[in-house]
């Protein structure tokens, strides 16, 4: 399969961190917070780099890229994360219903989704020159058993693992979401083309 040179995988990397910083901006209107994000921890592999979220209550969000880069992208956060965002994104009138928590329950989180995957998914979109654009999430939620079987299922021997985690961090929250995404020959195809023009990466990414 093919690999990416050093200078590629910072390109890509830059990438990543550059469509966080974005999901940390629409994330702290959403959730009223001054969110920012901590150091990014970043691969692609040929295997998948195990989620190390634990529990009965993992909460598995899927978002498939359509276009001309397609692929799918999983978000995991242990149920304690995903109690933390909703209580700050719910209002205590909704709070104190329990009722409306049921209902907006996976809503926050398809929300969250939709923010973080948005986000980066623009970045690619953006920079690399390509159609691309995250479908309607889905949300499930998983033990670890349920969560490598659902991972597995989706593999292919043409597909590249993006695996990264971060920590978005405010004075009243901190969260640190994992992220598997899976991508085919097409993605690294552009990240060499993104590489050979300096100036136009130079640009875009510092």
């Amino acid at each position: 399969m093919k690999k990416l040179d050093t200078n590629e995988l910072l390109i890509a990397e830059k990438l990543v961190r550059k469509g966080l910083l974005k999901a940390a901006e629409s994330l702290s209107f959403f959730m009223n917070e001054d969110l920012g994000i901590n150091e990014l921890n970043f691969k692609i592999n040929e295997e998948i780099d195990w989620p190390t979220k634990t529990g009965e209550n993992i909460h598995l969000l899927t978002t498939e890229v359509m276009g001309e880069l397609p692929g799918v992208c999983y978000l995991i956060f242990s149920e304690e994360e995903a109690n933390k965002l909703r209580e700050i994104a719910l209002s205590a009138e909704i709070r104190n219903n329990p009722e409306l928590v049921a209902e907006m329950n996976d809503a926050i989180m398809l929300e969250v989704d939709n923010i973080i995957s948005a986000s980066v998914i623009t970045e690619f979109s953006n920079i690399l020159k390509q159609k691309i654009y995250g479908n309607v999430p889905n949300l499930v939620i998983v033990n670890e058993t349920q969560l490598k079987s659902l991972l597995n299922a989706k593999l292919d021997g043409d597909m590249y693992i993006i695996n990264f985690k971060t920590q978005f961090m405010s004075s009243n929250l901190n969260f640190s979401p994992e992220f598997v995404w899976l991508f085919g020959n097409k993605f690294l195809d552009s990240i060499k083309q993104l590489a050979v023009s300096q100036k136009d990466h130079e640009h875009f990414l510092n």
